[in-house]
């Protein structure tokens, strides 16, 4: 059997037809001999050297000049065009909304205009709109939003703002009413990580590390109390903090502060699923002398917490997978138990609002979206019924904590925004354009079965016409980190695109995700990887088994921690796909501990530190596969030069190791952006040439004879 599949991805793989061609095997770059044993493992690495801050310059150029004769070649191809056409009709079909937050009468909210590169914060008062902050006005770099906070009387916006595609930034005080920055702006700082606000004057923030050669800037962050527009402050939770929990090195300290309470909630996060957290009074944090009380460590499983007056509500996995909800009096005694106010049940908890009038839950099945209110926070609970079958994103309570605002979306509905209080639901007026052609477009649920028997549930989607039995050019997409899930309805421009040619799209839930709750989550952490990526061949093999597509037509890709997943099973069975799109990829894992946000991953992944850690991401490397891997379809590989999230030398290596191995029977393009990250903070213009050059390259492998 092994001999027979040999011979299929020879078949699959060798004497690529059409234009495309490798960059010229003189331009590879050079390897260098590097050997080392860890825990028994004995290791090549060949391209060690480009994890050397001393030679970035000398990798970054290999990178450009292979980048520019892969845009060279798909710019050639006769669907790069259409796509790019297409695209641009999709992405900008009308005005798109996103983070949705209110202060008394006014709305808050990101809009992207049909001609915008980057969303805009404006305020709406009264029904009319205004700008607050363009991010693009002024500057011609690109420069986006990462997040926004209020003060608690809704006049000043905390602003978080990132050039060149990087998500660390800077946050700047704008005053609501006339759009002027208030003192100074902080920084640097993460782009998911907003201001708090103790009043309206006093804020939290949490610091990066100063950008320095040598320095990972996502180690040793510090959270500090200061005044609105005062740069520095009291260190009051992190590594440098006086007094308080100990905190990690990889470690995010990070506080949350809400105005139904005096309580704060101190939180050590991470790329994980749970967090630490601990509280302590608002006042105490202010005068930078907080007083911290742990109530969870990360063994108890807690992924949402909330306070409502002195209650401290937490959902953890501990011993129920799909989650359960406790109450926590904060007046008692640190030993008092904490009282089950929603117990676990078939739906599978995903997060927690507290409002004025009460609790609600997040919950999901399968990836579609529920939502559960519980009165005063001890009721029954009763289900909100939402429009559609949906994603909730973006789940908050607004400043004075009236209402719950939150957006929901569907598979072929873009984004539309909604507000709940006593459990009833009322729209906000605020619905993104949803592109007309995506009407006629269907979605299936299918389902897998994986080498282990488990049952691995996937959404196929098709274009007009579309349907199993009739083998379309299809992209499956697979991710399975950090509980994520890959079946929750998405409603991409993008990929309305590629449907709209004629392509269908597939979504591949594999374990690792958190479509099934907990325990599917650590079916494929860590050592479990494998599990999952025998799940992303189960679910390749099953659109080969119903028709939707075949291995000559089907397109794997895995973007971020999807590259510890989706290469990986490629490699394993190469015989099932035509090509490999790996996108600003963690393809390079075993090296975690060499990379910028590297020990933040060690708990997913595995830590490199530990012998049972390091060979769980030796497991899980590509890098390393490559070597021992029989064959291997035609790859693009992206690589963001500014991205602080994966390390552009993974890809770097991925890229070099496959063409030295493969290069002489498959394609291995590089495309990388110089004015790109992770993709969080790119403008638009720049992800449309991305995805008009990945479609092109996708549909011209699928369609070869």
């Amino acid at each position: 059997m092994k001999t027979t599949f040999f011979v299929l991805a020879l078949l699959a793989t060798s004497a690529h037809a059409g234009p495309l061609t490798n960059a010229p095997a003189a331009s590879r770059p050079p390897q260098e001999p590097f050997n080392e044993s860890r825990y028994g493992i004995a290791l090549s690495d060949p391209y060690r050297w480009m994890e050397q801050d001393a030679r970035a310059p000398e990798m970054t150029a290999w990178i450009k000049s292979s980048s520019d004769h892969t845009v060279a070649e798909l710019a050639a191809l006769p669907e790069r065009a259409v796509f790019a056409a297409m695209l641009e009709k999709t992405t900008r079909a009308g005005v798109r909304y996103s983070d949705v937050q209110s202060a008394g009468a006014a709305l808050f909210y990101r809009r992207l205009d049909p001609a915008d590169r980057v969303p805009k914060l404006v305020v709406r008062q009264g029904g009319v709109e205004r700008i607050l902050f363009d991010p693009a006005a002024g500057t011609t770099q690109v420069s986006a939003i990462g997040n926004y906070s209020l003060s608690p009387d809704g006049r000043t916006a905390a602003v978080q703002v990132s050039t060149g595609g990087s998500e660390a930034g800077e946050t700047r005080f704008l005053d609501v009413a006339s759009g002027k920055q208030v003192g100074q702006a902080l920084g640097p700082i993460w782009g998911e990580i907003p201001v708090g606000w103790l009043s309206n004057q006093r804020v939290i923030y949490t610091r990066m590390a100063e950008a320095m050669l040598g320095v990972d800037p996502v180690k040793n962050m510090q959270v500090l109390v200061t005044t609105v527009g005062q740069p520095g402050g009291t260190i009051v939770l992190g590594t440098a903090a006086k007094e308080g929990p100990a905190f990690a090195p990889e470690e995010f300290p990070f506080i949350t502060t809400s105005t139904l309470s005096h309580w704060v909630i101190g939180l050590g996060l991470g790329a994980r699923a749970d967090a630490r957290v601990m509280v302590a009074r608002d006042r105490d944090v202010a005068a930078g002398k907080p007083a911290w009380r742990e109530i969870a460590s990360y063994s108890d499983q807690v992924s949402g917490s909330a306070v409502l007056g002195d209650s401290l509500f937490t959902l953890s996995t501990k011993g129920s997978p799909n989650g359960a909800v406790y109450r926590r009096d904060l007046r008692a005694s640190p030993a008092a138990p904490a009282a089950v106010v929603l117990p676990q049940g078939d739906l599978v908890l995903t997060g927690i609002t507290t409002a004025i009038d009460g609790l609600y839950v997040s919950a999901q099945r399968d990836g579609v979206s529920h939502l559960l209110y519980l009165a005063g926070g001890r009721g029954k609970p009763v289900e909100v019924t939402l429009p559609i079958e949906g994603d909730m994103h973006g789940v908050g309570a607004d400043q004075d904590g009236r209402s719950v605002l939150f957006g929901l979306n569907g598979w072929l509905t873009d984004l539309a925004f909604y507000r709940v209080a006593h459990g009833k639901l009322q729209t906000l007026g605020l619905a993104s354009a949803t592109w007309p052609g995506a009407a006629d477009f269907t979605t299936v649920r299918e389902d897998a079965t994986s080498a282990d028997g488990s049952h691995v549930p996937m959404v196929v989607v098709l274009p007009k016409g579309g349907k199993a039995g009739a083998p379309l050019p299809t992209i499956m997409d697979g991710y399975g980190s950090y509980g994520i899930m890959s079946v929750s309805p998405r409603y991409s421009t993008n990929f309305l695109a590629w449907l709209a040619h004629g392509g269908a799209m597939a979504f591949c839930g594999t374990r690792g995700g958190g479509e099934r709750g907990r325990d599917w989550h650590e079916g494929g952490r860590g050592m479990n990887k494998v599990a999952a990526q025998a799940d992303y061949i189960a679910c390749a093999e099953r659109l080969r088994a119903a028709g939707y597509a075949s291995p000559h037509t089907l397109v794997a890709t895995g973007t971020s921690a999807g590259g510890t997943l989706v290469p990986g099973a490629v490699l394993r069975r190469p015989d099932l796909f035509t090509a490999l799109v790996s996108r600003v990829a963690m393809v390079d894992v075993s090296r975690l501990e060499a990379a910028e946000n590297g020990a933040n991953q060690y708990a997913e992944f595995g830590d490199a530190r530990t012998e049972a850690g390091f060979k769980s991401l030796v497991a899980q490397d590509a890098y390393l596969m490559l070597p021992s891997a029989t064959a291997a379809p035609d790859m693009l590989i992206t690589i963001g030069l500014n991205d602080k999230r994966v390390a552009p030398w993974m890809n770097a290596k991925f890229a070099a190791m496959a063409g030295n191995r493969f290069g002489d029977k498959s394609l291995v393009l590089i495309r990388a952006d110089t004015e790109a990250g992770h993709g969080i903070g790119s403008a638009r213009d720049r992800l449309i040439a991305e995805w008009a050059d990945t479609f092109a390259f996708a549909w011209d492998r699928a369609t070869q004879p």
